[in-house]
């Protein structure tokens, strides 16, 4: 445990267009020098470490004091824990002068506002018990924003990464009685020698959203992140159309029809198929809907690493494709970048929790199986994780796959819709296989979609990406960025899906917005959505009949209002 020995004040000099404020530090674990450096408009805090070891936790703004510290104490105490005691716990954070704590990423509940005492969190990595699950958005921008009055001004709080250095998953905010926020790298980076800390960027503005947007600015002033200028095809902004809904209300994924005993089942999976696809589409066309892309959703493929067509379920997908371009729409599939299923181990990074070295990951941290989404901690050791991105030949199978999908010769598809972006390696207990880069986190997920990005625009220069990333470091790696998820118990979903656009346009201006209605509350909810979407982005629709959520069906006057929507564009 890194403890602080004592803190010495080096002084104040000033370096071009700042003043830098130094101290040096020596802790239990590391020598430390702690810069504070003042711009005209804003703060950034950072740490320079030096010395040799693993990498679990950046925490700023909080310390264990080695004064007092008793090695009895932590033996006594894990007793009864069994040494998962987190360092939080043993720390002493800073001062709570404000009353308000927003963070930009959405979430299951819509919770944008948190008070002090609290806990927020910022992830490339879904966690299913935070505020029901921040499984779409992943990440957000990595800035949290505080006001002492709300109506006021905010200060934000932002890491400021240099590129290839996103070598964690999370950014937390921790409350209570004092706060500290955190950056997690799970103890998977060996240090030796110099390390810097990402930079805390700190700016105040008078709302939380001006505040995440002037730290996002600062990130593109100081050449952090991609400012991208791309072409964007006509037909990228046509109106979307969607298996996934229409899949989920034939299996009654929400249990409407179903007796509340029939068990969790794949039911929604093996309806994407052929024949759904084409009762989709002719209801659609039967009510002249304008529609211009279709996105086959998950999952049309046999194994979800291999992305093998499954010819029982897709007899002709190539001809359902050339025959939606005869009508001059355009086709995005499915893509899960980190299934696993089918790859050998050895190109996996897998689970072995004799890894963690005691350390446990949190209940709501799940690995997608053939099984289901299993609790990290319930894995059998050697459970794949994730492909691993960084050996040549997981790459070369992905050129491959996209080059059969995307190209002339293969299946022809205009784009992909990138998903289970929140399955990106990040835990405790990860093992790497040899030759890996050892990648992780949110650097894994930018080389995973730099990697695709990159093929699907050498087979096919206006092929669509649709990711699921609204962070500014993932500007020029998507074309698209879907908004989302949406709270299942208000009976409306524009405040959520308001919120999600801006964020997105704060991470990156020139995203096209897929609006993403899934899943709807209700039907007067996906009417009043129906009507904003043009106004948001790129409108997007996931039922051809029915709400899955509800079972209540469409009118004629539904399809007629999505009519009037879509004629506005």
């Amino acid at each position: 445990m890194d403890r602080n020995v004592s803190v010495t004040w080096l002084g104040a000099e000033v370096q071009g267009g700042r003043e830098r404020l130094s101290w040096a530090a020596k802790s239990t674990l590391w020598d430390k020098r702690y810069h504070l450096d003042v711009y005209a408009e804003h703060l950034e805090f950072h740490a320079e470490v030096y010395g040799t070891g693993d990498l679990d936790v950046i925490r700023y703004f909080d310390s264990i004091p080695d004064q007092g510290h008793r090695d009895y104490s932590l033996r006594t105490r894990h007793l009864v824990d069994r040494g998962h005691t987190p360092a939080r716990e043993y720390s002493a954070g800073s001062p709570v002068a404000f009353s308000r704590v927003f963070s930009p990423e959405p979430n299951y509940h819509g919770s944008k506002h948190f008070e002090p005492f609290e806990y927020g969190l910022i992830s490339v990595t879904g966690d299913t018990d935070y505020c029901g699950g921040n499984l779409i958005a992943n990440p957000g921008p990595l800035c949290f924003a505080v006001a002492a009055d709300p109506g006021r001004e905010w200060l934000a709080f932002g890491l400021a990464v240099e590129p290839g250095e996103y070598l964690f998953s999370d950014f937390e905010y921790h409350g209570g009685s004092d706060f500290a926020l955190a950056v997690s790298g799970w103890g998977a980076r060996r240090i030796t020698g110099t390390f810097h800390t990402p930079r805390m960027v700190i700016v105040p503005a008078a709302t939380a959203e001006q505040a995440v947007a002037d730290y996002v600015e600062v990130l593109h002033a100081s050449g952090l992140v991609p400012r991208p200028r791309r072409e964007q095809p006509d037909w990228w902004s046509r109106p979307i159309v969607c298996g996934w809904g229409h899949q989920c209300y034939q299996a009654d994924l929400f249990r409407v029809r179903s007796s509340a005993e029939r068990p969790p089942d794949n039911a929604a999976y093996t309806l994407c198929t052929q024949a759904t696809y084409r009762d989709l589409v002719e209801r659609l066309d039967a009510h002249d809907l304008p529609w211009g892309t279709l996105t086959i959703d998950a999952r049309w493929f046999l194994a979800g690493g291999l992305k093998d067509v499954d010819t029982g379920r897709w007899p002709d997908l190539r001809g359902f494709i050339d025959r939606q371009h005869r009508l001059g729409r355009r086709v995005l599939l499915w893509w899960g970048p980190w299934d696993p299923e089918g790859i050998p181990a050895g190109e996996c990074i897998r689970y072995q929790p004799e890894q963690s070295r005691g350390r446990r990951n949190r209940p709501g941290r799940r690995a997608k199986t053939p099984q289901g989404n299993i609790p990290l901690n319930a894995l059998a050791p050697g459970t794949k994780l994730a492909v691993d991105v960084t050996l040549p030949s997981v790459r070369e199978r992905v050129r491959e796959q996209i080059r059969r999908l995307l190209g002339p010769d293969g299946l022809d598809a205009d784009g992909l819709k990138i998903d289970h972006l929140s399955a990106t390696p990040g835990s405790y207990g990860m093992a790497f296989p040899h030759g890996s880069g050892r990648l992780f986190g949110i650097e894994a997920a930018r080389e995973v979609l730099a990697l695709l990005y990159e093929t699907a625009k050498e087979v096919k220069p206006d092929a669509l990406l649709s990711g699921q990333s609204p962070n500014p470091y993932m500007a020029d790696v998507q074309d698209m960025v879907r908004i989302s998820p949406w709270p299942l118990y208000p009976d409306s979903v524009v405040a959520e899906a308001t919120h999600s656009a801006s964020m997105a346009r704060i991470a990156d201006p020139g995203w096209l917005i897929d609006t993403n209605g899934y899943p709807m509350p209700s039907l007067s909810a996906f009417r009043e959505y129906m009507d904003l979407q043009p106004v948001l982005g790129v409108p997007s629709l996931l039922y051809a009949t029915h709400l899955d959520t509800t079972g209540e069906a469409f009118t004629p006057d539904d399809y007629a209002r999505i009519r009037r929507a879509w004629s506005r564009l």
